[in-house]
């Protein structure tokens, strides 16, 4: 039996998940989303803030998606040392750590979830296609999983399924965005999260938005999500600016900097 609002507590954001769950809204899981990448270069997507690391593994945010995956040489010196395979790694272990520290990317690592890999010789350029890499003895020691090559990551990815197609009203956010937001908003005590701004009056807590970190409306990931006053959502990236050059929210944006002489 659906519960009124008015008999449930949902000044937690936890709490609110957990309704929203109860009320048949979709369940916006990402961390568990299975999408098969291969080739994504991985000095491209760190530099552009896209690599995650953390205590359970590497991530890549791609496509409104949060992908588990793992990282190799995809140009090794093969037929010089006799096509001895790269390892991959799985999580930030003192390989790849030395390598972050150093900041060099000579070695161009890729990013992958599949269960093998086309490899080309830095020398020749010859590609070896489907080839299946064992894991990094620093990686073994750190964690549980009883993983020794990317067949067996796969495999074990493979345990997971794609988050299904969401219910999106016309502006492209997900059924129950506006109770998210606000409970995501509320957590953080309706406090922009880069200037520090707070609003005098409740009524004033309009002027406090959510914003989607990766662009993506549908990616409601607690990391994907930044309480922020209109003028700094505004001035996220051109695209924000655009937004909020006409209609009602550049109507907000003036009376806020009116108000507020920000």
């Amino acid at each position: 039996m659906r519960k009124d609002l008015k008999d449930i507590d949902l000044y937690k954001f936890e709490k609110l998940s957990k309704a929203l769950d109860e009320w048949g809204f979709p369940k916006i899981d990402f961390e568990s989303g299975f999408e098969v990448v291969k080739g994504v270069d991985f000095e491209r997507a760190y530099k552009a803030n896209n690599i995650r690391f953390e205590e359970d593994g590497i991530y890549l945010d791609y496509n409104g998606y949060s992908i588990k995956g793992y990282m190799f040489i995809q140009e090794p010196y093969l037929e010089k040392y006799h096509m001895r395979l790269p390892k991959f790694h799985v999580v930030k272990c003192k390989v790849i750590s030395d390598f972050l520290d150093k900041g060099q990317f000579k070695e161009r690592y890729h990013f992958s979830n599949s269960e093998k890999n086309d490899l080309t010789d830095i020398l020749s350029k010859k590609v070896y296609p489907d080839q299946e890499l064992t894991l990094c003895g620093y990686c073994k020691k750190i964690i549980t999983q009883d993983i020794q090559t990317t067949k067996d990551f796969y495999d074990l990815l493979g345990d997971f399924e794609r988050p299904k197609d969401l219910e999106v009203d016309i502006f492209g956010y997900p059924k129950g965005w506006d109770q998210l937001s606000y409970a995501y908003r509320q957590k953080h005590d309706f406090t922009c999260q880069e200037c520090g701004f707070k609003p005098k009056s409740a009524l004033d807590r309009r002027f406090i938005h959510t914003h989607h970190i990766d662009g993506s409306k549908t990616n409601n990931a607690e990391h994907n999500l930044k309480c922020l006053c209109i003028k700094c959502h505004s001035n996220q990236d051109e695209k924000h600016m655009q937004n909020f050059g006409s209609g009602s929210r550049a109507l907000d944006l003036k009376e806020f900097e009116r108000k507020y002489h920000i």
